[in-house]
């Protein structure tokens, strides 16, 4: 018998390009690098009339949660209306339940549901539950590790919309933004959910904001966004970075000027961290601005590239392609965006529908955007010429879905929802 003699610099580059295909998790909310994008996948260039494949559906109650994707398993916390949240596991291949968890959360707020998505590593999950619950979960089992109410814990009321944040996995801390009297953003040794590190109170009131990381001048940071309050003037806004192994300080900007914070703060690279949002100046108007984060000796510079009052979302942040920019823009009319570099708006898209509050992620070039009224999914090509769609799919039937969740993909496999059910489309496969 012959053998095939295999040079060791060919077998590394065999195993580099092993490592290069590996399906990457979309273990967190907007995904593996918290940017809303993902490279190196294979999904259809374009759609028949009939879309891409449904592969299942799995029903669900009221809520904006979105998915976490892990290996085979779908995670997303549930809710029963008034009484209790729900955390599910379900089988990314077939739709079916492996376990759920449920614990007591009486009450409701408005637009009552889940808020929040999980956040998922080898062994454990982590939520935070619209009252304030944190809980950390066994992966296999299903069964709860640790929980903290971080309402009781750090001295925060349960504000009219109440908690939606998704947690911020960084090396063995999970790390919130409680932004209660106590503390405004706080690290949990994540196996054993002590506290490890808690800052300063921020200096507005509690929002809806996640908590985002950075890398600038070589420090991985936290970057919070806390808005200021039009009936209290004693609370104002800030845009803050913190250390993210200890929680000491590095800076503050205070431009962004919003009093209802919803869309987190997004790292283009270790230099430029972009801010959009559509509670501006003591109005719904929209802002987008691209901030440069320097360091010179032990001092962080901030500066700012630029400020349009042009574009804003109010929601889910941009996505970056190239050198261009693309959001749902939260204004009248409600429609698609690209920006340059710059801030200057290349194009919207003219013509209804708008997508409202949904979401939208960007696949290796390509950009799927969800309509966040009817929950219509669209497959678009990104480019500073114009607007150009692919395809588009239908999955709802509620006249009014609100689709408001974050989306998810792995492996092939786009996960949606609105506020009757979780739907999983191969974006490999046509329907037939």
């Amino acid at each position: 018998m012959k053998y095939l003699k295999i040079s060791f610099p060919l077998i590394l580059i065999l195993a580099l390009l092993q490592g290069c295909t590996k399906a990457r998790n979309w273990n967190q909310y907007l995904g593996p690098d918290r940017n809303a994008s993902v490279s190196g996948t294979n999904i259809l260039k374009s759609w028949s009339e009939k879309g891409p494949k449904e592969l299942w559906s799995f029903p669900l109650g009221e809520g904006f949660g979105g998915a976490a994707i892990y290996g085979k398993e779908v995670f997303i916390l549930d809710r029963i209306k008034g009484e209790s949240d729900v955390m599910r596991c379900i089988d990314l291949g077939t739709g079916e339940e492996k376990w759920n968890y449920v614990y007591e959360a009486k009450g409701e707020i408005p637009y009552p549901g889940s808020r929040t998505v999980p956040s998922v590593d080898q062994t454990l999950l982590w939520s935070v539950g619209p009252h304030g619950d944190v809980y950390c979960f066994d992966k296999a089992s299903g069964q709860a590790v640790w929980n903290h109410n971080i309402l009781d814990d750090f001295d925060r009321e349960l504000t009219t919309w109440g908690v939606s944040q998704a947690p911020l996995i960084y090396k063995d801390l999970v790390i919130l933004a409680p932004q209660g009297k106590k503390a405004g953003v706080i690290a949990y040794e994540k196996n054993t959910g002590e506290l490890v590190w808690k800052t300063r109170a921020l200096s507005g009131h509690p929002s809806h904001v996640s908590p985002a990381l950075a890398s600038f001048g070589g420090i991985d940071q936290v970057i919070v966004i806390s808005p200021y309050d039009r009936s209290d003037s004693t609370l104002s806004h800030e845009v803050v970075a913190f250390d993210a192994q200890s929680g000491r300080e590095l800076w503050q900007y205070t431009g962004l000027r919003s009093f209802l914070t919803i869309t987190p703060a997004i790292t283009l690279d270790d230099q430029r961290l972009l801010l959009t949002d559509c509670s501006y100046d003591d109005a719904y108007d929209p802002v987008s601005i691209l901030l440069e984060i320097t360091k010179e000796g032990e001092t962080f510079e901030v500066k700012e590239l630029f400020l349009t009052e042009e574009a804003g979302s109010k929601m889910h942040p941009a996505v970056q392609f190239e050198n261009h920019l693309y959001l749902n823009h939260t204004g009248n009319p409600n429609q698609m965006m690209c920006l340059d570099m710059d801030g200057k708006v290349v194009w919207e898209k003219g013509s209804a529908p708008g997508f409202e509050l949904g979401g939208l992620i960007l696949l290796d070039g390509l950009i799927i955007n969800q309509n966040g009224k009817n929950g219509d999914i669209h497959l678009i090509e990104p480019s500073p010429k114009g607007y150009k769609e692919l395809g588009k799919a239908s999955f709802f039937s509620s006249s009014n879905s609100q689709a408001w969740a974050p989306l998810a993909f792995s492996q092939g496999k786009l996960i949606v929802r609105d506020q009757e059910k979780m739907v999983c489309v191969d974006l490999q496969k046509l329907a037939e």
